[in-house]
């Protein structure tokens, strides 16, 4: 015991001589700048839900421009991201209005050995994206205004994150808050992960998240919160040939409409490497539908995740629905070059709870096709396209909550380029 008390004397009086001599050491930094274009034109012909037959085919073409700043000196780091987010034509030629950029990042963080903590505004993607999120494919992307402090190590990864937003300035005015920005008042999040050089992995994530439920035309205004749980695990394993992983969250508590909160979720996930070239995968999702004979919300919110990324790239299933969503899918990729890289998948949706059709009652909601390829011209300019069709049955327009013609073709497709270089790097 005597021992342990004067090593921590030790440690803790030799700290701060430590942290001058980094500090000595770090004087210096390195700086750069980053951009990001992506164009990415887009055709639309029955997405996220059935059309009618009267419907007509849409395609416009979105951009999304940043400019980033970055620095690092190793105890510092710290980044800028200014955005622009629009489509082709959308803004006119001579604009006077202003106020068209935002910062989608501005942070700065502290590392100090094994520890850190990062304040500002930032992205938060833990796991598959599943909860949360960078959401790339979004044009915006999804941020954070919130402070993250961290442990890590080889072994051990550990986050707590902290957020607290009000829409104005106030005094004297309570804390009520208009959710013109975050859809959250505050949240409190812990993710925790394990991992080994042998591949395996576990992770365990909570959210807390702080709605305002509070009566806005009240003089003064009446502010309260309603709080929704939501935890989960993540379990992988991964090689050079295996690799696959298990999912499973639960949440409970109070939403933003004051509803009760009591619903699940579960994935697998897998996938085989058969050759250098070709490696095939597949997997199943499974996300209960509501109770009809209960006030009680049975279907997940999946919060701030990636929506493409999941139950194919039509978007007709987001998890949650109100049927619920059983899917299975099976797909294959192909290097086909050292460059040009090929993926097939097939999908299938039956929903969880039945659909009553014309007097029958179904589950059976229809199949999607995808197909996408993705070709970096050089390292930092990569071009990738896909196309998609979904053959849907007549429970899909019931389970979608819209009229549709599901005999009517309904596909998909894109093509994009990003181009993402770094202009300038230096150090001094």
């Amino acid at each position: 015991m005597k021992k342990l008390i004067i090593a921590i004397l030790l440690a803790t009086l030799l700290a701060p001589y430590q942290l001058k001599a980094q500090l000595e050491e770090e004087e210096g930094g390195e700086f750069s700048i980053d951009i990001n274009l992506r164009p990415r034109l887009e055709y639309r012909n029955g997405y996220n839900q059935p059309r009618l037959e009267s419907d007509k085919p849409s395609a416009f073409i979105s951009n999304r421009a940043r400019l980033g700043i970055n620095f690092n000196n190793g105890f510092l780091s710290a980044r800028m991201a200014a955005q622009d987010v629009s489509l082709w034509g959308q803004k006119p030629q001579n604009d006077n209005e202003g106020n068209r950029f935002t910062l989608n990042e501005a942070w700065a963080q502290i590392t100090y050995n094994e520890f850190f903590a990062k304040v500002g505004r930032q992205s938060l993607n833990y796991d598959d994206g599943r909860i949360l999120s960078v959401s790339n494919w979004t044009p915006t992307g999804i941020w954070h205004d919130a402070l993250k402090i961290g442990f890590e190590n080889e072994l051990n990864t550990l986050h707590l994150i902290l957020a607290y937003n009000q829409s104005r300035e106030v005094t004297n005015s309570g804390t009520y808050y208009f959710p013109i920005g975050q859809p959250y008042q505050n949240m409190q999040t812990i993710w925790y992960q394990y991992h080994n050089q042998a591949g395996f992995s576990a992770s365990a994530l909570f959210i807390n998240l702080g709605f305002e439920t509070g009566d806005p035309t009240a003089v003064p205004l009446i502010s309260d919160k309603k709080y929704l749980q939501t935890i989960g695990t993540n379990i992988g394993y991964k090689n050079n040939m295996w690799n696959f992983m298990a999912t499973a969250y639960y949440q409970m508590g109070k939403n933003a409409n004051e509803q009760d909160v009591s619903a699940y979720m579960l994935a697998l996930r897998g996938g085989y490497k058969i050759s250098p070239a070709f490696t095939v995968y597949g997997g199943t999702e499974f996300h209960p539908g509501q109770d009809p004979e209960s006030d009680t919300k049975s279907y997940m919110d999946l919060l701030y995740r990636s929506n493409h990324s999941f139950m194919g790239a039509m978007d007709y299933f987001r998890g949650n629905d109100y049927y619920g969503v059983f899917h299975k899918y099976l797909g294959l990729k192909w290097n086909a070059t050292k460059k040009l890289e090929l993926d097939l998948s097939y999908h299938h949706f039956n929903s969880d709870k039945y659909i009553e059709v014309s007097g029958n009652d179904k589950k059976n909601l229809g199949s999607e096709i995808d197909f996408k390829f993705t070709y970096p011209i050089r390292k930092y300019i990569v071009f990738e396209g896909g196309y998609s069709f979904m053959l849907a049955t007549d429970a899909m327009p019931i389970a979608k909550g819209r009229p549709g013609s599901p005999d009517s073709w309904q596909d998909w497709a894109y093509i994009s380029l990003t181009i993402n270089p770094t202009i300038f790097s230096g150090k001094f």
